[in-house]
């Protein structure tokens, strides 16, 4: 039994037009994912530099009171400070 009536219009089937929009959108929201991702790590990459540098920073501009605390030599700091920011 169908809940559609017999006198009722049928629905044409898509056409391939129509079915080859449908598959260029969903390709189109694959790419857009891609780029997201893509631009979501560069974000959280550049965004780790610039703690790093900070960091360094921080620890260039440490007293040798305040090294003494952490532990840390001033040639020790001096070598930290001198890498580049995006060195480990």
């Amino acid at each position: 039994m169908s809940v559609v009536s017999d006198d009722e219009p049928r629905i044409a089937p898509l056409s391939s037009q129509v079915q080859s929009i449908q598959y260029r959108a969903s390709q189109n929201s694959r790419a857009t994912l891609n780029i997201q991702t893509m631009l979501r790590s560069a974000w959280g990459r550049l965004s780790l530099w610039h703690q790093k540098r900070a960091s360094r920073r921080a620890l260039r501009d440490l007293t040798d009171d305040e090294l003494l605390d952490i532990g840390v030599t001033r040639a020790e700091a001096r070598k930290e400070a001198g890498k580049s920011f995006f060195w480990d």
